[in-house]
């Protein structure tokens, strides 16, 4: 059994993972090692694009090796699985991947980077019950509370969370075949958009009556009408209910389906967490404080694994973006060297692009703030992508979330959500303003305390003018 020690332990070689191996050695932090449990970094953004080859030339474009990250990653990565973890007496135990022999790393400090699995909705026949446990893939899923390796599953159905999940598309699927997607977040609505590349027949299942959680209806009609126009066939409303040889049966109708597809969300891998005592909360994450440290003495908790305060609500919620998690890495690297530093609140946002459209969202919709019982106004602006009289000028829409009242944390007139849908324009860094606003509870009074710079060509649309439309149109709605 190979033993090692060191200061700083790592569980997890994922994107937190590793930009917190990076972090520590920016602050020359060398004492530490990182178990990855992955033999490469794979940027999960990547993971729809190498399906569709629609700007990588093949799946393993999506993958990069530890060491362009580490150059020292042969003196601190561990390339295995960590099965159990003694905090009492800080050793951590596990088996390397490649020979599945045994090691031990004893540590002073342990951060904890496990991430999140894929879920599987109750969907029946989704699931192999001959599957007796053998040849295990290593990987695994979440199904009504209960973790199952990969293996597990029906020949014909993935639940896409990993570069071996799309692999598994990429070798299936193929001109004239017939697949499902079922949910479309960010990654579901990717993955539709590259089968079609692909030359799918794509079927479409979302539980909503719309598609993406996070946009409107309104907002969301341009993304449903641009995916029919490209062939896609949607179901809104209803769940998949049962998946069979060739089938998936949505509400009372039986659906041809070669292969079915599942990006129904992530849940937290908090096994080794809850193993060793850390709290969870009631999102069913880590409970960290404003520095990251669990209850437990020593141990720190990042990314997909915690939850952390809401900006608009100032409750607990799950935060799974990647640009978050690299926040906390580098601030657990200033917090061992005793700087304590704050990141930013928890804003839900995205974007992202299908057929010729890209979209984002940044806080709560209208819908998602009425299931809060919160009261709200909204506005929605049709534009151009350009200067109007521009040759680049496409359409594009804006819709801004504001609260009617003061309800708890949340101020009347505070700004709550912003989405965008753009004809052939990427929205870059439009959403990261609007969740720096939104972070920071202003309200509509004080967007014109914001430079909005403007250039007919790469600007917003005249950025000043549609801000300033809005900012009219909700105060004087707010000064009734």
């Amino acid at each position: 059994m190979k033993a090692y020690s060191t200061e700083i332990l790592i569980v997890g070689g994922g994107p937190g993972g590793i930009f917190t191996s990076i972090s520590l050695l920016a602050n020359k932090i060398t004492d530490f090692k990182v178990i990855c449990d992955e033999p490469d970094v794979v940027c999960r953004c990547n993971i729809p694009y190498g399906i569709g080859k629609k700007f990588l030339n093949d799946i393993n474009d999506a993958v990069t090796s530890h060491r362009s990250f580490l150059p020292n990653f042969d003196e601190v990565g561990i390339v295995g699985r960590v099965s159990r973890i003694d905090h009492a007496n800080k050793t951590a135990y596990g088996r390397f991947l490649k020979s599945d022999e045994e090691f031990t790393v004893a540590y002073k400090k342990l951060i904890l980077a496990t991430g999140g699995q894929a879920s599987l909705p109750p969907i029946k026949g989704a699931i192999n019950t001959g599957y007796d446990g053998s040849r295990p893939v290593g990987e695994v899923f979440y199904y009504r509370g209960q973790t199952y390796d990969k293996a597990a599953l029906r020949d014909n159905v993935v639940v896409v969370r990993s570069v071996a999940d799309a692999r598994r598309i990429d070798a299936i699927c193929g001109t004239d075949l017939t697949v499902a997607v079922v949910g479309t977040g960010l990654v579901g609505i990717e993955i539709i958009d590259n089968l079609i590349i692909r030359g799918n027949k794509v079927v479409v299942v979302e539980i909503l009556p719309h598609l993406v959680s996070f946009l409107d209806p309104d907002m969301a009609v341009y993304l449903e009408d641009a995916l029919k126009h490209e062939g896609a066939e949607i179901y809104l409303g209803k769940p998949c209910t049962e998946v069979g040889e060739g089938y998936i049966v949505v509400g009372d109708k039986k659906i041809k389906a070669d292969l079915v597809v599942i990006g129904a969300g992530v849940t937290p891998d908090i096994q080794l967490a809850k193993q060793i005592g850390c709290q969870i909360g009631k999102t069913g994450g880590v409970r960290v404080n404003k520095n990251w440290l669990t209850n437990l003495p020593d141990v720190y908790a990042i990314g997909d694994l915690i939850e952390i305060d809401d900006a608009v609500f100032s409750e607990p919620v799950l935060f799974q973006l990647l640009p978050n998690v690299m926040i906390q890495g580098a601030l657990i690297a200033k917090h061992l060297k005793g700087i304590s530093l704050e990141g930013p609140l928890a804003v839900g946002s995205g974007m992202s692009h299908a057929s010729n459209l890209f979209w984002g969202f940044a806080g709560y919709s209208e819908e998602m703030a009425a299931a809060r019982g919160l009261s709200v106004m909204a506005e929605k602006l049709e534009l151009f992508t350009a200067e109007h009289a521009s040759p680049y000028a496409k359409k594009a829409w804006y819709k801004m979330v504001v609260s009617a009242q003061d309800k708890g944390s949340v101020k009347k007139g505070q700004v709550i959500g912003f989405q965008a849908v753009t004809q052939e324009k990427h929205l870059g860094d439009l959403m990261s303003r609007w969740a720096d606003i939104i972070g920071e509870r202003e309200t509509v009074w004080q967007l014109p305390k914001h430079n909005w710079i403007h250039q007919p060509l790469v600007g917003n649309p005249g950025s000043n003018a549609y801000i300033m439309t809005f900012f009219h149109k909700f105060t004087a709605r707010l000064e009734k």
